[in-house]
């Protein structure tokens, strides 16, 4: 499955994908949402891995917001180092697939894109 991995933080970017790919996934990256926008119109990945501040909350919110209008199909991802209810209330949330809190570690990313994966593949 191709995943658009979206973050500002250059080395959080890098490591994501790495692992991502070693993980199985093939990979292709954006550190603004600009790029991350027209990535996605080029390569027509079936998930988006995107930080919540990118740079800031609401510019994480936006770029999920563009990326559905740019494809409902899309799966989308959203890491958080805020509690995963903070996104909860919000209207954005019913566009996310799954959210997940970054201190959980790597392999619950990798399960849930694993998860996704199945049902992208169905």
């Amino acid at each position: 499955m191709k995943i658009l991995v979206a973050d500002d933080d250059l080395d959080q970017l890098t490591l994501r994908c790495l692992l991502l790919e070693r993980s199985g996934f093939e990979t292709v990256s954006a550190s603004d949402a600009v790029t991350a926008l027209s990535i996605a119109k080029a390569e027509k990945p079936a998930c988006a891995v995107i930080d919540l501040c990118f740079p800031a909350a609401e510019a994480g919110l936006q770029l999920v917001r563009d990326l559905k209008a740019l494809n409902t199909a899309l799966r989308i991802v959203l890491l958080t180092g805020a509690r995963a209810a903070r996104v909860a209330d919000r209207p954005e949330a019913e566009l996310i697939d799954e959210i997940v809190e970054k201190g959980l570690g790597s392999s619950q990313l990798v399960g849930r894109l694993k998860a996704l994966e199945k049902l992208v593949g169905e």
